[in-house]
């Protein structure tokens, strides 16, 4: 499938899409509502898979906070072959941003005849998932023309994170003054990833040519920060195409540092506290005696991108997400890749993944 999109404009795009759902969120969640108004569930599963799965991985600790429930992130293969014993009282969200992941249809139909109430999450309308689902939860970014999804993943986390907090709200867990405060918070995140798209170009332009030639990305963050870790790791190896690993510090330092060689560069992920940056800090130090390439962001004046982040907000996880999605799309153009073109066209159709 060719695609005829700009992934740089999609990211662009994310604060003001935020903002529309967060404007809009009521009249979105009105179809959901019935659904979950009367029944509350035991404990939800968000089904999905590739960055659905993994925006699924960013909100399901905060669904679990507003609701008080077991929320697990879950892939349609362990969802079908390992969940069934506590499914009779839970809630299935099967996500697919264009609603084709043949997998995550499978998995909510499966739940369905096991009596589960389901939900379908996607940004399409008229697209076959929303035939499967009691009720459709729609994501509101507008049309993304893409392979490689970045504005998709994002808003699907934020709309998932904001329809937790609706459900709060309507068993009467969440207040209307700590609704009002987690707002506040998140239109301050919004505000500092606008203002992060900004970023000195100097830094795009020397990180970007550095990873030019890279054969060997290793992503090293905390434990704030791993939530992340796996859509980074799969959008660096989508478009850019090389091998690309992600780790939490403590996890990398167990190990996985065996595997670093001479070629290995580095890209550390510092998020503002201070164990786990000294942590990082030391790290770094390390592999710079080395002489590893290394790169990084909030570390410091002069270092990478400034601190820049709201790195004690509850929801300022998304702010890291929008310069490191500008960076990819730039590594892959400067190493002549066009992202609208599939690298193999045939891989979902022998699959079967895809509904074409």
């Amino acid at each position: 499938m060719i695609y005829y999109g700009d992934a740089g404009q999609y990211v662009k795009e994310t604060p003001s899409v935020f903002r529309k759902i967060l404007f809009e969120k009521n009249h979105i969640f009105l179809p959901c509502t019935e659904l979950i108004k009367d029944k509350r569930p035991s404990n939800i599963y968000l089904v999905g898979s590739g960055s659905s799965y993994y925006s699924a991985q960013l909100a399901a600790p905060f669904l679990k906070k507003f609701l008080g429930i077991p929320v697990v992130a879950v892939s349609p293969i362990n969802f079908m072959e390992e969940m069934e014993q506590d499914l009779k009282q839970a809630l299935v969200c099967g996500i697919s941003q264009q609603g084709t992941s043949t997998g995550v249809i499978r998995a909510i139909d499966y739940a369905k005849k096991r009596g589960c109430q389901v939900l379908a999450c996607t940004g399409e309308y008229n697209t076959e998932i929303v035939h499967h689902g009691d009720a459709v939860l729609y994501v509101e970014c507008g049309i993304e023309d893409a392979g490689a999804t970045t504005k998709g993943y994002t808003a699907t986390a934020f709309t998932l994170i904001l329809f937790g907090m609706h459900m709060a709200k309507v068993w009467g867990r969440l207040s209307e003054k700590t609704e009002w405060q987690y707002q506040e918070q998140i239109e301050q995140t919004i505000v500092h990833m606008e203002k992060n798209l900004n970023l000195k170009e100097e830094w795009y332009e020397h990180t970007a040519e550095g990873l030019e030639k890279c054969q060997d990305l290793i992503i090293l963050g905390s434990s704030k920060s791993r939530r992340i870790l796996p859509e980074i790791v799969l959008k660096f190896s989508e478009t850019c195409r090389f091998p690309v690993r992600g780790y939490e510090a403590e996890e990398f330092m167990h190990g996985v540092y065996n595997a670093v060689n001479y070629n290995t560069e580095f890209l550390y992920l510092f998020d503002g506290e201070k164990e786990s940056d000294e942590r990082l800090w030391k790290l770094s130090e390390y592999y710079q005696k080395q002489g590893n390439k290394q790169y990084c962001i909030n570390a410091g004046i002069g270092k990478g991108i400034e601190k820049r982040f709201v790195t004690n907000g509850m929801f300022s996880i998304f702010e890291y997400i929008l310069p490191i999605q500008m960076l990819f799309i730039d590594v892959s153009k400067r190493r002549g890749i066009n992202l609208n073109i599939p690298k193999d066209p045939d891989f979902h159709k022998h699959m079967n993944s895809k509904i074409e």
